[in-house]
């Protein structure tokens, strides 16, 4: 039978396991979180400052700077989900649920500033 030195050490060796998992599944849903966030903020910059190169860049390292990302994680992260084509595929339905959520608002927030 296992001592109890042994017992203790297996099951704290589950705990660290278990630990790790959860920290790197809960960090890449926040990833993705992050990165739909991220691409409509410079979708909407881009449409915004199509016609003014400076101010575009300028919004894209604020946007950046602001959601603590970096265009090479950005490029990572669709290198990832581009080999996936159903992650893919969920990750564009939930940019077109956000974008949906965004513009509702917008329409809500325009439609009381009508209405006083």
């Amino acid at each position: 039978m296992f001592s109890k030195y042994k017992l203790i050490f297996i099951l704290l060796i589950i705990i660290i396991l278990a630990v790790i998992m959860f920290f790197a599944l809960h960090h890449r849903g926040m990833s993705e979180n992050k990165f739909i966030e991220v691409y409509i903020q410079l979708s909407i910059a881009q449409v915004k400052f199509q016609n003014n190169p400076e101010k575009l860049e300028a919004e894209r390292k604020k946007i950046f700077s602001e959601y603590k990302f970096s265009q090479k994680e950005m490029d990572r992260f669709l290198k990832s989900y581009k080999k996936n084509p159903e992650k893919w595929i969920e990750l564009w339905e939930k940019i077109n649920q956000r974008l949906s959520e965004l513009i509702e608002r917008k329409r809500n927030t325009q439609s009381r500033v009508k209405a006083f």
